[in-house]
């Protein structure tokens, strides 16, 4: 570790002290060098270097998906616009009434747990306090302007919970003087509604992006057959799962002057999930509560921007648990378990042009995260509860020096993360003990340099080759160092639990060979050390895991992504990945980690004619995924996988201009053939869902 710091360190003050090695670059970075075939290469993105560049003077494995590639997509929701975008797999076991716990996504072997994926909302860190999840359901696919996919340990610029990738999804904002607004509403598979109103608008120097959304669904059970139990002949847990959900997102922008930006922005979601149990139709599977509140500044100057961000969220949720013995397994209510979780976050970044083809970049980020959780038996004075805090510092460099004439890039960058816990504290008052069970744990301090060095060689205008070193540290969360929750099963925190160490490799390379065709592959292997793994302890009811660190995790993979656009109106994609994460020493030696598909293949084409219409049909194929780490031989064990299973979505849109206003018209189908999915062992997926959606704009 002290080793590679020193040479990171080493190549940033060379970069920055050698600058006449490099050729002189005009005054706007974006566009530094001469644009490379075909036009994704060309597009602008701002997550690789927190600031703005182009694609081709990155070098990093990156993906921006659009709002014209959205508009095309068979995405009812946010998560399933990533299941096309190469290196990326979502985990999804519930599909459309999933929450957080059900949803996530994985790159680079790194998702098992959604800590490892850091996620933007236009740059501001999203973010519980629990376990870092991300909420993707509170963000309509209507409102994005675009996303952002970084692939590799972004922990140099970003911090701990990049240890697999950055996913940076950027809203609309308006942009011209105009107002627009959208109504919209879609009906579909299990009675699912949902209605939807934008609006946008630019008035001098004041802008506006205010959008609602109410929904609903009858649902659908995603008990197994094999896990339906039953009493006096009659099942228990197989009604279905009926969900309501609301949310609403309001951003202000105000332009100081040509140069300068302040951005308000405010949001509210909820939803709540019920049914489940055929003896308590009204039981709380989950509800969620969250509002966000944030403040953004950008200013862009000669040669440089600076960019700073405050936020601040509140988040509660709970849930209702049944009880798991004899005769009244899954006909009573046992307790309820609430959570309440609260989450500050500033950051501030500038980026500069040092001259002669140096870009400087110096930042900060703070965070603090507050957690607590109290479960209350429904009979006697009986309750566990947990808590916590965290506070956490990071400081980081970055420079970016393009040597001849833009074809060479050098980016070395550097990190000092400083993290503490503190507060913790676990309690169960069923245990007779002094001060009512109530456990305090030591403050806790730990800190850690991780470091980046990646080089970009563009050959020629249409080859490029890239390479990385780069560095990730992730500490634990608040819910693996303290957990007492329980739902179907029970999983221990340990407060003892040590951060996991990152180092990873990459090698790729970028084609254009033609204008319309692009191609794309990146091979990467990670050594992680100290993994946290939720492992087996025990047999239920209800089943017992733990939190673990799992000793030396290795990761080796390939990514490889193709397009090529043919006859005016056709396009056709493919992507394919495969990873292995495998645990190498310990007593779960030769087990892979649990929740991650071995290999996805996507294969799509598009017809685009926006005088006739516009279709789109993809066949997404998913290998093994491994339930989890165990030593016990169950069957649920190292040997249990599910995925192994191929889908097809469709879809068919057309759009209506009318004299003022345009008419959308569209339907998707989800797994077009009804195939039985799982990728875990307590849900089957939805099978076939079908939609059709209508948008007047105006």
């Amino acid at each position: 570790m002290r080793l590679t710091v020193m040479l990171a360190t080493l190549a940033l003050a060379l970069t920055l002290a050698l600058p006449a090695l490099a050729e002189s670059p005009p005054a706007d970075n974006a566009t530094s060098a001469p644009p490379a075939k075909g036009t994704r290469l060309s597009e602008v993105l701002v997550t690789a270097t927190r600031h703005e560049a182009r694609v081709d003077t990155v070098p990093n494995a990156v993906t921006v998906i659009t709002r014209e590639q959205i508009d095309k997509m068979v995405a009812p929701t946010t998560i399933d616009i990533l299941k096309d975008a190469a290196g990326v797999e979502v985990y999804n076991a519930r599909g459309f009434i999933g929450s957080s716990t059900y949803n996530r996504v994985i790159m680079r072997g790194m998702g098992a747990t959604p800590a490892r994926i850091l996620v933007l909302l236009n740059g501001i860190p999203q973010t519980d306090a629990q376990q870092q999840t991300f909420e993707w359901s509170f963000i309509n696919p209507r409102d994005i302007e675009r996303i952002e996919v970084v692939r590799g340990p972004g922990s140099a610029l970003y911090g701990a919970q990049a240890m697999g990738g950055v996913i940076n999804i950027i809203t609309r904002t308006p942009k011209e003087e105009k107002a627009e607004t959208t109504l919209g509403a879609s009906y579909g598979t299990f009675n699912t509604v949902r209605t939807d109103a934008s609006h946008l608008r630019k008035d001098g120097k004041w802008g506006l992006y205010v959008s609602g959304s109410v929904g609903g669904t009858e649902g659908y059970s995603p008990t197994p057959k094999d896990a339906v139990r039953h009493s006096n002949g009659q099942p228990t847990n197989n009604l279905p799962i009926r969900q309501r959900n609301e949310w609403g997102r309001t951003q202000v922008s105000y332009d100081i002057d040509p140069s300068q930006t302040l951005t308000m922005g405010a949001m509210y979601g909820h939803f709540a999930n019920h049914g489940g149990l055929n003896y308590m139709p009204e039981f709380l599977l989950f509800e969620m509560y969250r509002e966000t509140g944030n403040i953004k500044y950008a200013k862009r100057f000669a040669g440089g921007e600076l960019n700073a961000y405050l936020s601040a969220g509140y988040q509660s949720s709970g849930y209702d648990y049944q009880s798991t013995a004899g005769a009244t397994y899954n006909k009573v209510k046992n307790y309820d378990s609430g959570a309440i979780m609260r989450d500050y976050l500033a950051g501030v970044n500038l980026s500069y042009d040092l001259g002669l083809g140096n870009t400087g970049t110096l930042g900060m980020d703070l965070q603090n995260l507050d957690y607590s959780r109290r479960n209350e038996y429904v009979t006697g004075d009986l309750n566990k509860s947990m808590g916590g805090k965290t506070n956490s510092l990071g400081l980081f460099a970055q420079d970016e020096l393009k040597l001849f004439d833009g074809r060479v890039i050098i980016v070395p960058g550097i990190r000092w993360n400083y993290w503490e816990s503190h507060d913790g504290y676990t309690q169960d008052r069923a245990i007779a003990a002094p001060g009512n069970g109530v456990t305090y744990y030591d403050h806790n301090i730990k800190q850690a340099f991780t470091s980046r060095i990646a080089v970009r060689y563009n050959a020629t205008g249409w080859l490029s080759v890239r390479g990385a070193y780069g560095e990730a540290f992730r500490t634990p969360t608040l819910g693996e160092m303290y957990n007492v929750s329980s739902l179907a099963s029970t999983t221990q925190g340990d407060p003892s639990l040590m951060p996991e160490y990152l180092k990873s490799k990459e090698i790729g390379v970028d084609l254009n060979p033609l204008d319309n065709l692009r191609l794309a592959a990146t091979f990467y292997q990670s050594h992680v050390s100290n993994y946290i793994e939720r492992t087996f302890v025990s047999a239920g009811p209800p089943t017992v895991y733990k939190y673990k660190n799992v000793s030396v995790v290795d990761v080796a993979g390939i990514e490889t992504e193709a397009e090529y656009t043919f006859y005016e109106h056709w396009k056709a994609l493919a992507n394919y990945q495969h990873t292995d994460p495998k645990i190498m020493v310990g007593a779960y030696k030769g087990q892979r980690i649990a929740g991650t598909p071995l290999s996805v293949t996507t294969l799509g084409l598009e017809f685009n004619d926006p005088e006739l219409f516009n279709a789109r049909v993809v066949n997404r194929r998913v290998g093994k995924i491994f339930y989890g780490t165990d030593t016990t031989g169950n069957n649920n064990g190292p040997n249990a996988t599910f995925g192994k299973y191929d889908v097809v979505d469709a879809k068919i849109a057309k759009a209506f201009l009318l004299s003022e206003s345009r008419l959308g018209v569209s339907l998707e189908c989800q797994n077009l053939f009804d195939v039985k999915t799982a990728e875990t062992n307590s849900a089957w997926g939805p099978g076939r869902m079908i939609f059709l959606r209508t948008d007047w704009t105006f």
